[in-house]
């Protein structure tokens, strides 16, 4: 704790957090866990703060809630949070049985995507029981279920990973966003917040199911491959782009389809990344719904696949030249 303290500032808002200036041990520990990556699972992401009387455990900085820092999980509330080194113990109000937020910001809330996030941690802060007690606040080790950290039990962690036979090896596609490429990579290694993933992450979700259709739990297939919304925008793109019904089991296999949809030169590359924006479109989509109730419609996804793509590709691909009426007939002559 003391060398931790010795580290934290006012610029540097990390849980485990190591000054620039600085050098040594402390300074190589800290990068080491912010490096390592176990099956997508950051190794710093294994420590969650267990709450007791909320004097040591940073509200927003420290994860506490979940494996993930309330800042990383709402990151425009945490921009106009008023202190943001605040402990549990400032903003929780556990009244015997019902627990609330006393919350500080800088000015009054009135954009609907923060007051999305602030119903989304009130909903969750809200759904637990005796957050508070007399104890002392410690630290967990997610890695087992007593909770203990030990060399050990660390090492087991980083075995785990080794196997890399059926890693899945992302091709980015150049014509498109820096931003799509990494959305898909992060979503193929379970990376993006879908409810299933925040469950895993012990994260409390009121209710898993997707919120575009509601017939399986929200995962990563499940948005992006079986969801019907998903099938529709998928029906749509392969009847544009002239290629079999695009079917996948797993969001893997459909990043791969463009290697089997019969496609060759330009016109494979371009599907590649349409298949990309697609994924895209579709969750940006599924969190205007959850955080802006604004209502799915696959024909709306499907145009703005269609109109962004030629926007990236007339402006970033081999064939600058591309007219409109071409891109709407897939023709790439």
């Amino acid at each position: 704790m003391a060398t931790i303290a010795i580290h934290a500032s006012n610029r540097n808002r990390d849980f485990i957090p190591a000054s620039k200036s600085s050098s040594g041990v402390w300074r190589a520990i800290v990068k080491s866990m912010a490096n390592t990556v176990v099956e997508g699972v950051p190794i710093r992401r294994m420590f969650k703060g267990v709450v007791g009387d909320g004097s040591d455990i940073a509200f927003w900085i420290d994860p506490w809630l979940s494996d993930m820092p309330l800042k990383d999980m709402a990151p425009d509330l945490f921009r106009l949070e008023k202190y943001k080194r605040c402990k549990v113990k400032e903003r929780i109000i556990d009244s015997g049985g019902h627990v609330s937020v006393r919350w500080k910001w800088k000015h009054r809330l009135i954009e609907t995507e923060v007051l999305g996030q602030v119903a989304m941690l009130n909903g969750l802060i809200e759904g637990l029981s005796g957050v508070l007690s007399s104890r002392k606040d410690r630290w967990q080790w997610l890695g087992n279920v007593e909770g203990k950290f030990s060399v050990a039990e660390v090492k087991r962690f980083l075995m785990s990973g080794i196997d890399a036979s059926n890693n899945f090896v992302l091709n980015w596609c150049n014509w498109i966003p820096v931003k799509c490429n990494v959305f898909a990579w992060r979503a193929a290694l379970g990376g993006i917040p879908t409810t299933v993933s925040l469950l895993m992450r012990h994260v409390p979700v009121m209710d898993p199911k997707c919120q575009i259709c509601g017939f399986a739990d929200e995962s990563v297939d499940h948005i992006f491959t079986s969801c019907l919304v998903a099938s529709v925008v998928w029906q749509g793109i392969s009847q544009w782009c002239k290629v079999p019904y695009i079917y996948a089991f797993s969001f893997c296999d459909l990043l791969e389809l463009y290697n089997f949809a019969g496609l060759k030169g330009t016109a494979k590359e371009v599907f590649q990344g349409l298949i990309v924006i697609g994924c895209w479109a579709l969750w940006k989509a599924r969190n205007e719904l959850r955080f802006s109730n604004k209502p799915v419609n696959a024909g709306n996804i499907l145009s703005e696949v269609k109109a962004v793509g030629y926007l990236w590709f007339s402006n970033r691909g081999r064939l600058k030249s591309m007219s409109w009426e071409n891109w709407c007939k897939f023709c790439f002559m």
